[in-house]
Formats: C-alpha cells, structure tokens, sequence
C-alpha cells in the first residue's frame, strides 16, 4: 500500500513538471543582455504584453502555435509581461497555464520604464502588444505594434530560419 501511495504521489509531482509556469522578474536592462546573450544563433521574437491586454490576448495562442511549431528550428519566443508583481499569482501564472506555457516567461519591473522603452525601441510609443523579430545574428528585423495573426507570424520568421 505504502509503494502504491509513493507512486501516485510520484506520478503527480511529475505531471507539472513540463507546464511550470515561472516567471521571472527583470529589474534592469543587464538582464535582458542576459537574454539575449543565451539566444544567440537563434531567431528570437520578443513580444511585449500583459493579461490585461485584450489584443494581447487574442494573439497569444497564435504566438504559442508558433513557438510550438518552429521550436526545433533555431527559434524561440520570450514573453515580456507588463502585469504588476503582485499579480503573478493570481493573473499571470494562471494565463500562462491555460495557454501551456512551458519556458520562462519575464515580468518587466524597471523603477524607471523609460529604460526598458529605450533598450528596445527610442521610439517605442509604448503600446502594446508590441513584437520585436531579431534574426540569428542578432539584427532586428521586424518591429510590429498591434495584434498580429499566425500567417503573419510565420512568414516574417520562416524567411529568418
């Protein structure tokens, strides 16, 4: 009985294992070096949004079928959210479970968001979503503001593939 009980408590821990929701905080733009420096000789697309967002919303299912389509290809996605921390838990973390969320995904917690504005994009108005595509050399190729749809997604980095 006692081996039966470990297993099944075995076999539930390891369940979660593959959708862990974390969530990392970013407080400064060294960070974000970081990031970059880890996906380098890939194509990355950052997107800039937030739970609260409702175009975000919309198009973070065709994000998360493009990441889960291109993913053996040299292509990775990272999400910057604009959510507050004090709503990791009851906001972000059930967001990104529900939509299988399984890498890391960064909560943007800059004293001065002008720094985060400015690493990124001078002129970077400030709305989102906001999707910034880099091909493998690390240039920025495509900057997009607004709502995209998964066909436009694609064509913009399967030609950086």
């Amino acid at each position: 009985m006692k081996k039966i009980f470990l297993i099944v408590v075995f076999l539930f821990l390891i369940s979660g294992i593959g959708l862990s929701q974390n969530v990392k905080i970013l407080t400064s733009t060294d960070e974000i070096d970081e990031i970059k420096k880890q996906n380098e000789g890939k194509v990355v697309l950052y997107n800039f949004w937030a739970t609260w967002c409702g175009p975000c919303k919309e198009e973070f299912p065709d994000l998360m079928k493009l990441y889960n389509n291109y993913k053996d290809e040299d292509f990775v996605i990272v999400f910057f959210s604009l959510d507050i921390p004090e709503q990791i838990d009851t906001k972000l973390k059930p967001f990104l479970k529900n939509h299988s969320v399984n890498f890391l995904t960064y909560l943007i917690d800059f004293q001065n968001n002008e720094n985060i504005i400015d690493y990124f994009d001078k002129d970077f108005g400030g709305a989102i979503p906001t999707t910034y595509i880099y091909d493998k050399s690390g240039n920025l190729k495509q900057k997009l503001v607004g709502s995209r749809e998964y066909n436009q997604f694609e064509s913009l980095i399967k030609d950086l593939l």
